[in-house]
């Protein structure tokens, strides 16, 4: 007779109903039996413990060389010998030591038999205490890397770089290098706070004994060096970096991405005129006396909007000198609408950087307006691109972001800036850019959810912003633009668009008040206005209906 669930012959007094077997029936008893494998006493209602259970998927089947039973091994030896060659170890550590290899210690099995162990007392106590092999191991090590004085330097001869990837921790660990004990002493107190996760510290404290296994006084760590061990050995390269730069042994040699993109975005231009247009960017970006930095997406926006203007004057002028009030009357007649106030924008921001650094005699954008340009008219989307919404939104993760778009019409920045402590779920409030409106019921209910998701998911994250991801659940900073881009990319409406409407809507179910808009969602009375209007002349029909795919601007 065989078991429906697992294949297994059934024994006499083993067989219960539905043709299952006694470990495999829904109704099973929890037991306590000797594993067939490892021959640990435990209970369960399984024929091999946990750790048995799990070894089988991650090793193949094979005879093991030493006690010769068939099952799956590792390195030709099967679980069992493995954990009586840790306990074997485990014996000869003395204080300070942590374990290494246990594959010297397979010859005396034979000698000394197995000990025989109550199995899943370990994961328990892994999983209540992730570091608890090391505290009675290890030393406290010092809060910060004390460098030790040396009589003499050896003089590096040339300089080249280092390949971790050799590193085998049989033959080269060091675990005795004062470097590396301190750095693992700030691993263990970084994971702490920041909730990183055992396998993640697990996977950190092998990169830093890689790294720091071999380091000397005066030494420092590249990080070009440390990208080829995610590929070879998927260790977290941002976590080793974090340590390393707090200890002061990294040198980030990376280059700067934004002076990438800046020589790239140049290169095409004249010599004179690309250099100019470098310094100006990078003042914008890095900010200066009088002058406050900006974030990347407006070095971006400027360069998008003026780069084909630069180049046509590339063509014809070496320098932005020559460049004259016509030349800059003709860009401007050349475009029309929003990319005219844009190019207006960021012409009038080079040729005034230009003129307080003294490189122009004039300014030649002084006195030129843009002009007013039609704003596009705002439409309500068709009740098709909410269903494709509502059906995409599969993660709590999306679910929180369409809710607080369509039902309280909040930004993207807005949405990633809010934190959890502006959430007051039981006074049914929350406060969105600091403007604090009424919780609904289905708002609240997806937060709800979405929080116990999150607390399950990452139970000691220390980022206090209420969307996380796996990226920033170890940090504090905000999800990113991408990232909220791509939960709804390639949908009939994009989260802005339902943003629109969603004011929309409440500026038809108002009568087209303003006064009303600005007080629920916290607008500008500019915003609110033209919302109003836009209601009105929906109200009185003098608006043809939207096609499906409409686009438009705030």
């Amino acid at each position: 007779m065989t078991c429906g669930a697992c294949q297994q012959p059934v024994f006499h007094g083993r067989f219960f109903a539905a043709g299952r077997c006694e470990f495999c029936h829904p109704q099973r008893r929890r037991r306590w039996t000797s594993c067939a494998q490892c021959r640990a006493w435990y209970g369960g209602n399984r024929p091999t413990c946990s750790g048995c259970t799990g070894w089988r998927y991650r090793h193949p089947p094979g005879t093991c060389r030493e006690c010769g039973s068939v099952f799956f091994v590792r390195d030709e030896h099967c679980r069992a010998c493995w954990v009586q060659a840790r306990i074997l170890e485990d014996a000869d550590l003395t204080e300070g030591q942590v374990r290494v290899d246990p594959r010297p210690y397979f010859a005396r099995i034979a000698r000394t038999g197995y000990q025989l162990e109550i199995g899943g007392l370990k994961r328990t106590t892994q999983l209540l205490n992730p570091r608890w092999r090391y505290r009675e191991l290890q030393p406290a090590p010092p809060a910060t890397v004390a460098r030790q004085p040396e009589s003499w330097e050896q003089l590096r001869l040339f300089d080249s770089g280092r390949d971790y990837r050799r590193f085998r921790k049989t033959d080269h660990a060091d675990l005795d290098n004062p470097y590396l004990a301190a750095a693992l002493g700030l691993a263990d107190r970084k994971a702490e706070l920041c909730g990183w996760s055992p396998e993640l510290l697990r996977l950190t404290r092998r990169g830093l004994i890689a790294v720091l296994s071999g380091h000397q006084a005066g030494e420092a760590v590249r990080y070009s060096e440390l990208v080829p061990l995610y590929a070879d050995r998927k260790i977290s390269v941002t976590r080793v970096s974090e340590v390393l730069q707090e200890a002061g042994l990294l040198d980030d040699d990376r280059p700067d991405s934004f002076e990438v993109w800046l020589v790239r975005r140049t290169q095409d231009l004249a010599p004179e005129i690309g250099e100019d247009v470098r310094r100006w960017l990078r003042a914008v970006h890095r900010g200066g006396p009088r002058r406050r930095p900006r974030s990347r997406s407006s070095s971006w926006g400027f360069m998008s909007a003026a780069h084909s203007t630069l180049l046509d004057w590339s063509g014809r002028y070496s320098h932005l000198r020559e460049v004259t009030r016509a030349d800059v009357k003709a860009a401007f007649d050349a475009h029309q609408g929003w990319r005219r106030k844009e190019l207006h924008i960021s012409l009038r921001s080079l040729f005034t950087h230009l003129r307080r650094e003294k490189v122009i005699f004039q300014n030649p954008t002084t006195g030129i307006k843009a002009g007013a340009y039609p704003l596009p008219p705002i439409l309500p989307l068709p009740q098709e691109c909410y269903t494709d919404a509502v059906t995409a939104a599969t993660t709590p993760e999306q679910q929180v972001l369409l809710v607080l778009t369509v039902v309280h019409a909040a930004r993207r920045p807005s949405i990633k800036a809010l934190t959890v402590d502006d959430l007051d779920l039981p006074g049914r409030a929350i406060t969105i850019g600091g403007h604090t409106r009424p919780l609904d019921e289905l708002t609240h209910q997806v937060i709800h959810e979405y929080l116990l998701h999150r607390h399950r998911r990452w139970p000691h994250t220390p980022n206090r912003h209420l969307l996380i991801t796996r990226v920033t659940a170890h940090g504090h900073e905000p999800v990113s633009d991408y990232w909220c881009h791509l939960q709804f990319a390639g949908r009939r409406a994009s989260l802005e668009q339902m943003r629109i409407d969603r004011q929309l809507e409440e500026a038809l179910a108002g009568g087209g008040d303003p006064r009303r808009l600005a007080a629920i969602f916290g607008i500008s009375e500019f915003t609110a206005v033209r919302y109003a209007s836009a209601a009105r002349a929906l109200m009185a029909n003098t608006l043809e209906s939207p096609p499906p795919s409409t686009t438009t601007r705030p």
